[in-house]
């Protein structure tokens, strides 16, 4: 299996009809899992949210980065993990720092991100509420993306929407970089890093019967 870029065409293609969020969001860099030529998996890197930005450094002088989708076809062992080490290495800023979260409400804990060696700063709830929408809990953003949903609280009081309480986001980094870059990056970080990782039985969400390569455009 070999990584290489990819657009964000063909991200969107794959994330929207195989990740649970159904939305790519802000795309900075992608790219792509290929087994003999065939993609198998994509993920994808953009900016982190505004508070992240200002709050996970202090005096941060690099850039910081969000890995924001990851999605690879069942049946390639160690694919997600291969996929993400090498992408890190292949991303085009460097020194930086990246960040990603593992949602419990999906039953996630971040195995990928273990078995990578990112760093661990513990568990947080980033928002009030979801939204159950034909089954389904929908972040407010992706309300607004998808449905023009600006102010979701009144709509859900209109429409007899339910809301629940998110369940929280495990909270992970990793720097790229030369050891003494790693070293400066991990010193400015805001956050104490958590020794015990999570653990959860592991889970799959359902990805539908077709696979990557079935929704990019011959």
């Amino acid at each position: 299996m070999i990584v290489k870029p990819i657009t964000k065409n063909i991200a969107n293609s794959i994330v929207s009809n195989k990740h649970y969020s159904r939305r790519v969001g802000i795309f900075w860099e992608g790219f792509g899992l290929y087994n003999e030529d065939k993609i198998v998996g994509v993920c994808c890197f953009g900016q982190p949210s505004a508070p992240i930005q200002k709050h996970a450094f202090v005096n941060r002088d690099f850039r910081l980065y969000e890995l924001t989708r990851l999605v690879v076809d069942r049946g390639h062992q160690n694919g997600a993990s291969i996929l993400i080490s090498k992408a890190l290495k292949m991303i085009s800023s460097t020194p930086c720092a990246v960040i990603s979260y593992a949602d419990s409400h999906h039953g996630h804990c971040g195995i990928v991100y273990q078995a990578t060696n990112w760093l661990y700063t513990g568990a947080t709830v980033s928002h009030d509420c979801l939204y159950m929408v034909d089954g389904t809990p929908t972040h407010p953003i992706t309300l607004r993306d998808k449905l023009g949903i600006t102010c979701p609280a009144e709509w859900a009081k209109k429409n007899g929407i339910e809301k629940i309480k998110p369940k929280p986001k495990h909270r992970y980094f990793y720097f790229v970089g030369n050891k003494y870059q790693k070293a400066e990056m991990l010193a400015k970080l805001a956050y104490s890093k958590v020794s015990q990782y999570p653990k959860v039985e592991k889970s799959l969400y359902d990805d539908g019967d077709r696979n990557c390569a079935e929704y990019i455009e011959k």
